[in-house]
């Protein structure tokens, strides 16, 4: 759930991992509460470039403990065979984003239970280590920032524990009712509830902390209580989305005759003979009689105008890969996270061929029409016969679906 973008910075574990441009928000208030009111609370008459140094080293580690318990997440999920795309720091902590729904209660359970364990495994070796800095008489500030650590990943799990969509709590809790009802719907919807509850709580508990002269804690209480509201809405709202375009199949809504676009070509002609001339944003790229990768209109719009006339289309498109190509039976839901990464075409490929080119776009603004109507059951057995794939507006049949509607 990145909010304003942001830029990757490697891989652990094979998961990519992300900085939201918004962690630095929270990653300078961090420092800043630790280095100017924390640390100098509780261990007093130091130099101030003791509490910076304690500050930024504990806020480096604390954030280095977000990150593990998201790994937590995203290892599990992976055993169980559920995709993760990749792992995102941002203003609120961090997420994984996984590519599917876990496909039974079971999964759910185990793969969200991850992550609250590995933030306890985390707290009892901060703890360790504090009193083994105790035994061996290490200076108080060493001993100071691994008791923080510990104490702040106790806190992390705990808090990540309540009974509220999308906190971790919240998915246990969706995955038990799950489990007993058999409906995995009413089951989130639940949750979601659960979270809704749960933030306006802690937004009228920074209301009243405000209103007794306690700032910093009002305000991060009233921030988080926001998130959590706005989080559980959002993520029902996916989830309600992912079940609408599961059903559907890649081949029943892609192009089948996409135009392509030489890799000799340069910008200039590509932009005269194609990009303006049709609507297509993206178009795969031909180079030896096989399609190679595919351009997008975003890339070219980079490239400064006086040299477009001297660049060609090879050197700027991407490459063909998994994050920007789709098999014709993959669904919507399966791919429809690649955008983020690949941009919003994907080539559709049969055995390392070329069949197809999806515009995820033009999908979302069809399901936003679809949800905005009430009607998120789609009948796929009604769209007609093979003939009738890969037409840019396939009639659908939408059936309404009262359980699923909001």
């Amino acid at each position: 759930m990145p909010l304003v973008g942001g830029f990757s910075i490697g891989r652990w574990f094979g998961f990519p991992i992300r900085i939201d441009y918004s962690w630095f928000f929270v990653a300078a208030l961090v420092v800043w509460t630790f280095t100017w009111r924390e640390f100098p609370r509780v261990l007093p008459d130091h130099k101030q470039s003791t509490y910076l140094a304690m500050g930024t080293v504990a806020a480096a580690l604390f954030f280095i403990s977000v990150l593990l318990h998201e790994l937590g997440h995203a290892v599990v999920a992976r055993t169980r065979g559920i995709t993760v795309d990749n792992i995102t720091l941002f203003i609120f902590g961090g997420i994984a984003q996984a590519r599917e729904e876990a496909r039974h209660p079971f999964d759910e359970f185990l793969l969200t239970a991850a992550g609250p364990l590995t933030s306890l495994l985390l707290a009892g070796i901060f703890h360790i280590a504090r009193l083994g800095a105790e035994v061996v008489s290490a200076p108080d500030p060493i001993v100071t920032v691994l008791g923080f650590l510990a104490l702040l990943n106790f806190v992390l799990a705990v808090f990540n524990m309540i009974p509220g969509f999308p906190l971790d709590g919240g998915r246990i809790f969706r995955s038990i009712v799950w489990a007993v009802t058999g409906n995995l719907v009413q089951a989130t919807r639940w949750a979601a509830w659960g979270g809704r509850i749960f933030g306006g709580i802690l937004i009228v508990l920074g209301l009243t902390a405000l209103s007794r002269g306690i700032l910093l804690g009002g305000i991060w209480s009233i921030l988080i209580g926001w998130f959590v509201v706005n989080a559980a809405s959002t993520s029902f709202r996916h989830f309600q989305l992912r079940q609408l375009l599961g059903g559907i199949r890649i081949s029943r809504v892609m192009t089948t005759t996409p135009l392509c676009v030489s890799a000799e070509s340069s910008l200039n002609d590509a932009i005269a003979q194609y990009f303006m001339c049709n609507r297509q944003l993206a178009y795969p790229v031909e180079m030896g009689g096989k399609i190679a990768g595919i351009i997008h209109i975003a890339k070219v719009a980079v490239v400064p105008e006086h040299l477009r006339d001297v660049t060609q289309v090879v050197e700027i498109m991407d490459p063909i890969s998994k994050q920007n190509s789709a098999r014709p039976d993959e669904t919507l839901a399966d791919v429809l996270g690649r955008a983020e990464t690949a941009g919003p075409c994907l080539l559709v490929l049969t055995n390392r061929s070329v069949v197809g080119l999806v515009d995820l776009n033009e999908i979302g603004t069809w399901a936003g029409r679809v949800k905005k109507l009430g009607l998120l059951a789609i009948s796929e057995d009604k769209w007609g016969d093979d003939e009738s794939l890969g037409q840019q507006n396939p009639k659908a049949v939408v059936q309404p679906h009262l359980e699923e509607s909001v």
